[in-house]
């Protein structure tokens, strides 16, 4: 069963929202976490521990959130903040932009923190071709809803529609997810049904045809056949841990140690360790 799910729903307005977002283009956005990412997924940060906008790694630290240059020049977005969350146990707030095509490893993440953190998503802008993850879960978010990721779980992310996928990304120091809020307590609800995306079977000798990728597998093009095996898991029915299975098997079969070792370290560095 999965854990993240739908909180509620803040109002959003598509005209001001792209009002806000023009001010942030086109240098307000930063390559971050590259080593997951199969294509373009930028960052651009708001608040964070030091004010700085070029500093998207998240981290602990004591003391009050900073907000960055870009965070100042969004008074739409923080007053959709302010409105809604309790900011004094906000930690981190960013714009993540997903680019159409663009497929992420499956990964944890906390894994470098000494406490784990509560995460909200609020989708700005979205399609019906982006989807989420949640090990065997994959799910569309809503233009302005409100939803608790449980980043502590193996997660990704892919965006199949032609249009980038903005969400305000919210990192809380929290006990519970429903104590973000501010003013009136919200409940939570479950996943609701209508989020599911429904995944078709593995066909016979799917798994041996992308093996047979082992032919021409490089360090090159390991990437996009990762990114070819990630595709494969949101639209069939493949366990996120076979992800890397897959990768692995492709690796050995090689016969090339360093695609070998990187997948090793790829899956170490997602899963366990950064």
């Amino acid at each position: 069963m999965s854990s993240s799910h739908l909180l509620g729903t803040v109002p959003v307005d598509p005209l001001r929202v792209s009002a806000d977002l023009a001010q942030v283009e086109p240098f307000g956005y930063v390559d971050s976490y590259t080593e997951f990412v199969c294509g373009s997924w930028r960052t651009c940060m708001l608040w964070n521990w030091n004010g700085d906008s070029a500093d998207a790694r998240i981290r602990d630290y004591t003391g009050a959130a900073q907000v960055t240059e870009f965070g100042r020049k969004l008074g739409y977005v923080e007053e959709l903040m302010s409105a809604n969350f309790d900011l004094s146990k906000l930690r981190f707030a960013r714009l993540t932009r997903l680019a159409p095509g663009t497929v992420v490893l499956p990964h944890r993440d906390y894994v470098e923190l000494e406490s784990d953190l509560v995460r909200i998503h609020v989708p700005l802008r979205t399609a019906d071709k982006a989807y989420a993850s949640e090990e065997e879960t994959i799910y569309r978010m809503g233009q302005g809803q409100v939803w608790f990721l449980d980043a502590t779980r193996v997660h990704s992310i892919a965006n199949f529609a032609k249009c980038d996928r903005i969400h305000l990304l919210l990192d809380f120091q929290a006990d519970h997810p429903a104590s973000v809020f501010s003013g009136q307590h919200r409940e939570a609800l479950s996943m609701p049904a209508e989020a599911a995306v429904p995944r078709r079977p593995l066909r016979p000798g799917e798994r041996e045809a992308f093996t047979a990728l082992a032919s021409i597998a490089d360090m090159e093009n390991l990437m996009d056949i990762a990114a070819m095996v990630i595709r494969r898991y949101f639209v069939a029915d493949l366990p996120v841990l076979d992800v890397f299975g897959w990768l692995r098997e492709i690796a050995d079969a090689s016969g090339d140690q360093d695609v070998a070792g990187r997948v090793r370290w790829l899956e170490s560095h997602c899963l366990s360790s950064r």
